[in-house]
């Protein structure tokens, strides 16, 4: 049996292109590309992962033999893996950033912690809420989204979408607002109890700012934090929402 170029960089093709999104996905996308499983691991998983979808996809192009070709497509396939990871990421780090807003505006963020997830030490606050927006994410089947998204998007070859580009760009912006919506609330308080203990230090002096000031910011601010955990999961289907539509957006259309 004698094989040629074409018909080996066909059979090439039908995983490269699937294995590259995949790498660029398990890059950047929550769970997928998390440190707390090891490189090694993840290297595996993307290509049992690609080798599953290569027996499932219509018939891809061959991949180009051209060295400059090969490499610009790469370059492509992995960046367009990585913006559909990232784009999912924008729902737990809306949510994460909304517990350091509100660490800060009570003046507990000096409380830090290290994990490996995280690169530096980040408040407490943002740790409770970065893993309560990714159980979130994990319980309302992200990861499963993000998987099917990819593997449509092979749908109609291996063009690429980039009219929906600007509207992700935009979402960076949803990442501030959902973060300052949650906090909001945190935020009132911590103003409320400057201004009383303000007003009490100017009426009687004899009383203390920091014995008495610190410890009612704290104290309201870890309550109104603890109320305003109701309406984290409405922010999470409005986050869900916003990038299902975008992940949309990203499908190339035949």
């Amino acid at each position: 049996m004698e094989l040629t170029e074409p018909q080996v960089m066909q059979w090439l093709g039908q995983f490269l292109w699937p294995f590259l999104r995949l790498t660029g996905l398990f890059l950047t996308a929550p769970l997928y590309g998390s440190a707390l499983i090891p490189a090694t691991v993840r290297a595996a998983l993307v290509a049992a992962y690609a080798l599953a979808l290569a027996f499932f996809l219509p018939a891809l192009p061959a991949f180009p033999a051209d060295p400059a070709s090969a490499l610009y497509a790469g370059f492509c396939q992995i960046s367009y893996g990585a913006l559909l990871g990232m784009v999912m990421q924008i729902i737990i780090s809306g949510i994460a950033s909304a517990g350091e807003i509100a660490g800060l505006s009570m003046g507990l963020s000096f409380a830090e912690l290290q994990f490996q997830e995280v690169t530096g030490v980040t408040p407490v606050l943002y740790d409770i809420l970065f893993w309560a927006g990714f159980m979130g994410y994990m319980v309302t089947g992200g990861p499963v989204w993000l998987f099917s998204a990819l593997a449509h998007s092979f749908d109609h070859g291996v063009a690429l979408n980039f009219s929906s580009f600007p509207q992700i760009a935009l979402l960076g912006g949803t990442l501030f607002s959902a973060a300052v919506t949650l906090a909001l609330p945190v935020l009132a308080v911590s103003l409320c109890v400057n201004i009383t203990v303000g007003l009490t230090t100017v009426f009687a002096p004899q009383m203390n700012l920091l014995t008495i000031g610190f410890p009612l910011l704290i104290l309201g601010g870890l309550w109104m934090f603890g109320a305003s955990l109701l309406y984290l999961p409405s922010e999470l289907r409005y986050l869900m929402g916003l990038v299902a539509h975008s992940l949309a957006g990203m499908m190339p259309h035949g």
